[in-house]
């Protein structure tokens, strides 16, 4: 019997050669299994001390030595089934914290140009950063906005209003509740669409020097693009499609249709 199958489940190459060891010559002190491993005692002593620890091995009295003897090796079994669960406990916990680690690493490790973030502090990061800007912000809203993060959502329009910022938007009929007296004091334009024309779970966001993407399905997966050229392209398109959108719909019947 080689100590491969032992390491494999987890033991130390010195761990395997001290339990295979006792269970072929029986109860050893420590210096005969050093002498028999070909390890010095301190080295057994501290891989000895983890084995019965494990309950791989028991201690036994040799006289006035204190001596090892192996358990049954069923108990490897039981050691495997506790490592399984805390492996799948960590990966629990990795799955929960990674999108938070990646928007850390990509918050400031990311050069300009393309960054994807992930979960609610993604799309916080974007709300922070059109903050930040300070200028105008330009977007096309999304009807999945409030069922996911509406909290959110509320404490950015108020910060945004309390900074001075104003916006303009392209907005589904189906969803705005908002009349031009609440577009006056939420510093806000907004351009209706008609009933069934946006129903992508995406909103776009136009500000400064940058666009970025908030899918509201997909795990909150948010992508900010930090480019001036792109970012005009952007909005030249965003102000194109608010005035054709104005041009052929009645905007005034439109308000009136909406929830």
């Amino acid at each position: 019997m080689n100590t491969e199958l032992l390491v494999q489940t987890g033991l130390s190459e010195v761990q395997a050669k001290i339990y295979l060891y006792l269970i072929k010559h029986g109860q050893s002190t420590p210096t005969e299994i050093a002498t028999g491993v070909g390890e010095n005692r301190t080295t057994v002593y501290s891989a000895a001390e983890k084995l019965e620890g494990l309950g791989i091995i028991s201690q036994k009295d040799k006289g006035k030595i204190a001596a090892y003897v192996p358990n049954h090796p069923s108990v490897l079994e039981g050691i495997a089934e506790k490592r399984l669960r805390k492996v799948a406990r960590q990966a629990k916990n990795l799955e929960g914290n990674l999108p938070a680690l990646i928007n850390y690493y990509n918050e400031y490790q990311s050069t300009p140009g393309a960054t994807t973030f992930y979960g609610r502090e993604g799309a916080q990061m974007i709300y922070d950063k059109i903050i930040a800007t300070g200028k105008t912000f330009y977007f096309v809203r999304s009807r999945h906005d409030e069922v996911t993060n509406k909290e959110a959502l509320e404490e950015f329009k108020e910060t945004r209003v309390e900074a001075g910022i104003e916006a303009e938007d392209i907005t589904p009929s189906e969803f705005t509740k908002n009349t031009n007296e609440d577009g006056k004091k939420w510093l806000l334009t907004r351009t209706v669409l008609p009933p069934g024309e946006y129903d992508s779970p995406v909103e776009i966001d136009i500000f400064g020097d940058n666009v970025a993407f908030i899918n509201y399905e997909k795990n909150g997966m948010s992508t900010l693009i930090e480019s001036p050229e792109i970012a005009d392209a952007m909005r030249q398109m965003f102000l194109f499609a608010k005035k054709y959108i104005r041009k052929a719909t009645e905007q005034d019947e439109l308000d009136k249709h909406t929830d």
